[in-house]
């Protein structure tokens, strides 16, 4: 690995990450390089080879390296409820002003996205949050929530929903036994719970969202691997997306960027919750 570390200049680095989107259709040219070098020394060592100029000649000979490549740079650490703190004031400050803005508007339906989905924990999570705090409202709310990744290889393993015991540790026992069924020594989400959430695929270095007027966007720790330009560019994406009213919950250690502060006005600093539209509230 000498080799790989003696040849990390911005102009071999440069050549590799725009091979990777163009041919591989993944954009991580904006991504922090500090990063983006450590994982990228993986891939080099699991293909053998000591350069980048090897390792571009590697992805030329085996085109499925890319997605294993994107995998590697893209680790997403997850669990249900990761930001404990951050779901409980979800629950007590963004869920009794939305749903009454909605009552008011005689509206029925809650959309959210989850940017960055994984396995599945994080979607999932909002589904039984969302299940919890209306099962007792006489509003019967059309709930969507759509997840989505760049992982191809996370998405393939969501769908069945089962989770081993170990990865269900973030979540409390009255809520796996509510919401979870043991099957196989797995955990299954709950069929209407899964019904919930719809998965696909997305990058997020994408220029236009997905999905539109959105209630709720959880975008955590995904733009502490961006270059500053790149974070302006997906928050400003993200902002677009939200409905007005609508909530943004960033990672324990994000902030939007200083041209947002118009537009996001912050509830609560230390579980980053921001409201597009109306007054700033708790911090």
């Amino acid at each position: 690995m000498e080799g790989a570390v003696s040849e990390k200049d911005a102009v071999t680095l440069d050549l590799l990450l725009e091979k990777v989107y163009r041919d591989g259709g993944h954009d991580f040219r904006e991504y922090k390089r500090g990063i983006l070098t450590r994982r990228l020394e993986r891939r080099l060592r699991a293909a053998g080879v000591k350069t980048y100029i090897e390792y571009m000649q590697f992805l030329d000979a085996h085109p499925e390296e890319y997605q294993r490549l994107t995998d590697c740079l893209t680790i997403a650490v997850s669990g249900f409820f990761r930001k404990p703190y951050a779901f409980q004031q979800v629950a007590r400050l963004v869920l009794p002003e939305l749903v009454l803005y909605k009552r008011s508007q005689a509206e029925r339906s809650l959309r959210v996205w989850s940017t960055a989905c994984a396995r599945g924990e994080e979607p999932y999570s909002i589904a039984i949050l969302l299940a919890e705090y209306l099962k007792h409202d006489e509003l019967d709310f059309d709930i969507s929530i759509y997840a989505t990744d760049i992982s191809r290889q996370a998405l393939k393993e969501v769908g069945a929903g089962g989770y081993s015991t170990t990865e269900m540790e973030g979540i409390a026992v009255s809520l796996r036994d509510s919401y979870f069924a043991r099957h196989n020594g797995c955990y299954e989400v709950r069929t209407d719970i899964k019904q919930m959430v719809r998965f696909s695929y997305f990058d997020l270095t994408s220029t236009l969202p997905p999905i539109a007027e959105l209630d709720i966007v959880f975008c955590c720790n995904i733009l502490i691997y961006m270059q500053r330009q790149l974070q302006e560019r997906v928050l400003g994406m993200l902002t677009n997306s939200l409905a007005t009213p609508g909530y943004l919950i960033l990672g324990e250690v994000e902030t939007p960027t200083n041209n947002l502060s118009e537009k996001l006005k912050c509830l609560d600093a230390r579980a980053k919750i921001y409201k597009k539209g109306g007054r700033s509230g708790h911090v």
